[in-house]
């Protein structure tokens, strides 16, 4: 261990995420920034020097990288043209550039120029620039090693949010009437929101409540993912639930609403990690899963198609969630000890296999 510490704690980290304001004009948050502000939170706890940063366009690269000095530089997703390496690696020529992947190949395969970027890295690499590929997720790692071998990393993500930060937002006016189901994150095909909103509506019905279905909705949403939102809105016209729909939050002020959920889906077709998901164990609140999510006990876990199985999994959910006086919550009688208990586990590999790559 002596020298995988001298090894690590050398080296500087550089996270380089594409802006996105149209997903909060205000704060710029969004899932793969809080992903790599975990990373870097959980580098900087090992004394290895971490950073994560936006960025307009690939032009402001160079700038972030002479500013920051790092020994390696992380760019978070497919969107730097690839030629761009040629001209970053004659101008830091000790840098080593990672690309990082946080999406499985059916997400990949509606970027229509993933792999064709991910073989003209690979190229590069041929030409000998120092640049490589790096999946957050295992199966992930596993196709892609099929194609490009050794040049594949797997560097997975933590969960680590600030505990510094309080929630400034106050949510009090949701969760006190009716049954509040939280699907939260940026709507996608795959990630299945309107078949989710009515195994929510068949479950509030059966136990004759009335179903706040929240969702996150931001002018991103309503470009890029304008059918899925438009179809949500329409299941919901005509009939007694409700859409409710939130803009994007601060991670703190997120898990503030997380807790005034009743229960969490994310019953996607695929997945690398979903911080969503960590985030209502983080807060102890019952979340119904697909397969993919691994980090969750198995009675959480399952098969996106498989009706029946989700409704077992949220009755399960909320005949075991009982209110205590505290105001606390306790899902079954260990349940929630132990989906804390497999994400901390998850997060004790992820950094020890991060320490391991960044120090070869």
């Amino acid at each position: 261990m002596g020298d995988m510490t001298e090894g690590y704690q050398s080296k500087r980290l550089l996270f380089i995420i594409k802006e996105r304001l149209v997903y909060n004009t205000k704060t710029r948050a969004y899932g793969l920034f809080n992903s790599c502000d975990f990373v870097v939170r959980a580098m900087q706890k090992k004394g290895v020097a971490a950073e994560a940063v936006q960025v307009v366009d690939n032009n402001c690269i160079d700038r972030e990288v002479t500013r920051f000095n790092p020994t390696h530089c992380f760019i978070e997703a497919v969107w730097v043209v690839p030629s761009k390496f040629e001209v970053l690696a004659r101008l830091h020529p000790t840098v080593k550039w990672v690309i990082r992947l946080h999406s499985m190949i059916p997400f990949l395969a509606s970027e229509g120029m993933a792999f064709e970027w991910l073989n003209a890295y690979m190229e590069l690499r041929k030409q000998g620039i120092n640049i490589s590929i790096s999946c957050n997720n295992d199966k992930l790692y596993r196709d892609l090693r099929v194609l490009y071998g050794k040049s594949v990393t797997y560097t997975p993500n933590i969960y680590l949010p600030d505990p510094s930060k309080p929630c400034r937002e106050d949510f009090r006016n949701y969760g006190i009437s009716g049954l509040n189901i939280g699907c939260f994150g940026a709507l996608r095909v795959l990630k299945n929101h309107p078949q989710q909103a009515l195994w929510a509506m068949r479950f509030a019905d059966g136990i004759r409540q009335t179903l706040n279905f929240h969702v996150n909705v931001s002018e991103h949403e309503q470009r890029e993912a304008g059918p899925i939102l438009r179809n949500l809105r329409g299941i919901f016209s005509n009939t007694r639930h409700n859409l409710v729909e939130h803009p994007w939050y601060e991670h703190s002020d997120f898990l503030g609403l997380v807790r005034r959920m009743d229960i969490g889906m994310q019953v996607s077709f695929t997945e690398t990690f979903n911080i969503t998901a960590a985030d209502f164990v983080h807060c102890g609140v019952p979340i119904v899963v697909s397969e993919d999510i691994t980090f969750v006990h198995s009675s959480c876990r399952v098969d996106p198609s498989d009706e029946d199985a989700v409704m077992e999994a949220m009755c399960n959910a909320y005949d075991n969630y009982i209110p205590f006086m505290s105001g606390g919550f306790l899902w079954g009688s260990c349940m929630i000890c132990r989906n804390r208990s497999l994400l901390a586990k998850q997060n004790i590999r992820a950094i020890a296999q991060w320490l391991s790559v960044i120090s070869k």
